[in-house]
């Protein structure tokens, strides 16, 4: 986790390449971090747009690696090895009685067709019972 040349710290391994994995020194690693280096102005670019140096960088941050571009990654995924398929695993224990008390899903209950008669009467419904009201409110003075 320590910088790649003791000579530069707080530079990147292949200074090429945009983004990189760091730590903060006080996760230890376990919460890695991109951020992008600027090879033009030997400073590093962090997540909130703010610019660090390179010696800052090597008192916060441990180096784990640089990112891998998309053809990497399609190509570290095409020659993973596959898994090999397991069936599932039946449940057990509460998980079992929790699966068999679990009714299954209902039906779709109301048409579409009917959904939209529906949502038409309310509207109507709805409009007659305002121009009533202010019917009755007007008439009554």
């Amino acid at each position: 986790m320590a910088w790649p040349d003791p000579q530069r710290p707080g530079e990147p391994a292949d200074p090429s390449r945009p983004w990189h994995w760091v730590a903060r020194v006080e996760d230890r690693g376990r919460a890695p971090l991109p951020i992008g280096w600027n090879g033009a102005l030997r400073q590093w670019m962090v997540w909130d747009g703010s610019a660090v140096t390179a010696e800052e960088a090597a008192r916060r941050f441990a180096y784990l690696g640089p990112c891998l571009t998309p053809a990497e990654t399609e190509q570290a995924l095409a020659t993973a090895l596959p898994a090999e398929p397991r069936a599932p695993e039946e449940p057990r224990g509460l998980a079992a009685l929790a699966a068999s008390a679990t009714p299954p899903p209902p039906p779709a209950m109301v048409y579409r067709r009917d959904a939209v008669r529906n949502h038409l009467l309310i509207f109507a419904g709805t409009l007659f019972g305002t121009l009533f009201l202010a019917e009755w409110i007007i008439g009554v003075r």
